[in-house]
């Protein structure tokens, strides 16, 4: 593949800080780095740990960068109900640590967030919707936008929602095991969600920061929130009814196993869930930054595809 110019950026040899490399997004990126033609820099835990906050200045003290994509953060929703003290400090304190940083060094700042910051009445959820969580991960992961946005002026929010690609531990990963070893699989069918493909953001990458380049930072105005999805809304069901459909296809009638709907009240988890988190896109956002969205269906078959012959195998050797 042919390196990717960056197009219309002043600065040729734009070095990137990713926090979050090991996340799906992340990933991403770092599968994609080779073919860019600026410089993404992905930190281990022993450079910069988001949990010893005072590592924070210490690494930027001791490297330059010229933009900071944040997607570090506690990602487990009902791991944070019985780990607040790490939640908080990942999601919400180093947020608005790194949102100081930046503002001091100058450093331009994008920040991830997540469609939990909502959940108490009903989307689709426009960027400047009031924010209501109703379980610990989305209450830290909405202090953090406010301390990200409060604190550094030129800094702004990219939400995502339910995010899945290749990489990491997703509902579609899970889901595919479950299928596989499991003769019912049983499916929450009344939560409306959005999803978010991790290759959406990567492939964009250009496209997101020439958007950030290019943006007129005013306190007065409503254009420093931003929300990345698949342009279509679904449900946990409709998605698990695509994996199963896409991993018949690619085995042959590998799956015996059977799909059951099931009301979000029969499902058990330490934390509460929303009925409907969807975000709705900004038109503003992705059509003059020229974002070019996947399909949620055909992004979700394109990751079991790819992820199919792994689980297998773990499958297999968990016999």
């Amino acid at each position: 593949m042919e390196p990717i110019l960056v197009k219309d950026l002043v600065d040729y040899n734009l070095k990137v800080l990713v926090t979050g490399g090991s996340g799906q997004i992340g990933s991403e990126i770092k599968n994609l780095n080779k073919n860019l033609s600026f410089n993404f820099h992905f930190p281990e835990s022993n450079e910069l740990n988001l949990l010893d906050l005072d590592s924070i200045s210490s690494y930027l003290n001791n490297n330059n960068f010229d933009l900071i994509i944040n997607l570090a953060a506690f990602t487990a929703v009902d791991s944070a109900e019985e780990n607040k003290k790490n939640a908080n400090i990942v999601n919400h304190l180093a947020a608005g640590i790194i949102a100081s940083e930046a503002r001091k060094r100058e450093i331009g700042l994008i920040h991830g967030s997540t469609d939990y910051v909502f959940g108490n009445t009903g989307g689709p959820y426009g960027a400047y919707d009031k924010k209501e969580p109703i379980n610990y991960y989305g209450t830290t992961k909405s202090l953090g936008e406010d301390s990200v946005l409060n604190e550094y002026e030129k800094s702004i929010v990219i939400r995502f929602a339910s995010v899945f690609s290749e990489y990491g531990n997703n509902f579609i990963k899970r889901i595919l095991k479950s299928l596989i070893k499991e003769e019912i699989v049983k499916v929450v069918s009344d939560q409306k969600i959005s999803l978010t493909y991790a290759g959406d953001f990567s492939k964009n990458i250009i496209e997101i920061i020439n958007f950030y380049n290019n943006l007129e930072f005013d306190v007065n105005k409503n254009n420093r929130i931003f929300h990345l999805t698949c342009r279509e809304y679904t449900n946990w069901f409709s998605v698990a009814e695509i994996i199963y459909d896409e991993a018949n296809k690619v085995e042959n009638g590998l799956l015996r196993s059977k799909l059951l709907p099931i009301s979000s009240k029969d499902w058990k988890s330490v934390a509460q869930r929303s009925q409907d988190t969807r975000l709705e896109l900004n038109d503003n956002f992705i059509n003059e930054s020229k974002i070019n969205l996947s399909q949620w269906e055909k992004s979700v078959r394109l990751v079991v595809k790819r992820v199919l012959p792994v689980i297998l195998k773990e499958v297999e050797n968990e016999k």
